[in-house]
């Protein structure tokens, strides 16, 4: 490793470390306490004493993957989420949730916690990792607004950020079932690898089944809009970070169209259609947009290493996770 990107790396975990204490200190509300209480009450969970630093899940989506971390199955307490179809879409957040809180309901804040903590680290890593092949563009991969936004709120982001960059980076089909079980429209970014993309529209539909044979088809479509004609919502709820993300989803399908890269377009052109039940509270545009930044880290064009074989390898593509970097 040269000095330079001895130095690349320790900037990277400070930014990192500092960036992700900075938005779980500033994200939770004084009145956190409260909303703990709250919802403690309305799911008859045992969440012990509220705690500050602990209660970024009782803000938004965090409530419904702590819910489904008391309740893997949705059979009892899943219930009274909203909209529980689509919610438990993305439960795999909440199953590893229960199992970092080792079944025990008065530990799921710290599960919660633990797990985005490792995400946010095992995105670190990857970008560390692959420095080495994409050049300073792998620093992308931490510089994702739906990281933070995502430990913050004790979201799924995190964790389908990092098995997003593991199926474009090695790909690898178990890593493309958790992005399905975790944030399924992050399996845009796989368009261009049928055998991944195939294998995370399969999780996402068998879970989907679940969710509908054990709640229904009453809110199979959540309420709201989450997909509009291009940039309605960003003229209905204006902002400089709305148009912001406009502007980089422009610009990403651009370049999918210049490159040739169907993952760019769809991708690109998904973010601009956000509805107005996301577009209002920016950070979930973002959050939503979470694939994007993985997507310019990578580089249009980009494939797998698994499907190159072991002779020459284009300068822009990644190696294969598993092995060590060149010295």
């Amino acid at each position: 490793m040269t000095s330079r990107i001895r130095r690349e790396v320790g900037l990277a975990i400070v930014i990192v470390v500092l960036g992700a204490v900075l938005v779980r200190s500033e994200w939770i509300p004084p009145f956190a306490e409260r909303h703990v209480e709250v919802a403690a009450e309305s799911y008859e969970l045992d969440l012990g004493e509220p705690n500050r630093w602990l209660s970024a899940w009782s803000i938004g989506d965090g409530q419904a993957f702590a819910v489904i971390a008391a309740d893997p199955t949705g059979m009892k307490l899943s219930r009274e989420i909203k909209e529980p179809v689509y919610r438990f879409s993305r439960a795999g957040y909440g199953w590893l949730a229960a199992i970092a809180s080792l079944g025990q309901e008065r530990l799921i804040p710290f599960g919660m916690a633990l797990v985005g903590a490792l995400a946010l680290a095992g995105n670190l890593v990857l970008a560390i990792r692959l420095r080495y092949e994409l050049g300073a563009r792998a620093w992308i991969l931490i510089a994702n607004p739906a990281l933070y936004i995502g430990f913050a709120g004790d979201t799924a982001e995190p964790l389908a950020i990092l098995a997003l960059t593991i199926a474009l980076g090695a790909g690898a089909a178990w890593a493309a079932l958790a992005v399905g079980v975790t944030r399924p429209s992050y399996l845009i970014a796989l368009v261009r690898q049928p055998r991944q993309l195939a294998v995370g529209a399969f999780a996402a539909l068998a879970l989907l089944t679940y969710s509908i044979i054990q709640f229904g088809t009453d809110q199979l479509i959540p309420g709201g809009g989450r997909i509009g004609l291009p940039f309605v919502a960003y003229v209905e709820s204006p902002s400089f970070a709305g148009w912001a993300l406009v502007g980089l989803a422009l610009l990403t399908v651009a370049m999918g169209i210049r490159e040739r890269d169907w993952a760019w377009i769809v991708a690109g052109m998904l973010v601009v259609c956000l509805g107005s039940d996301v577009t209002p509270n920016v950070e979930n545009a973002w959050r939503a947009a979470g694939m994007l930044p993985v997507l310019w880290a990578f580089g249009p064009g980009h494939e797998p290493v698994r499907v190159i074989g072991r002779g020459h390898r284009p300068r822009n593509m990644p190696r294969d996770l598993t092995q060590p970097p060149h010295r």
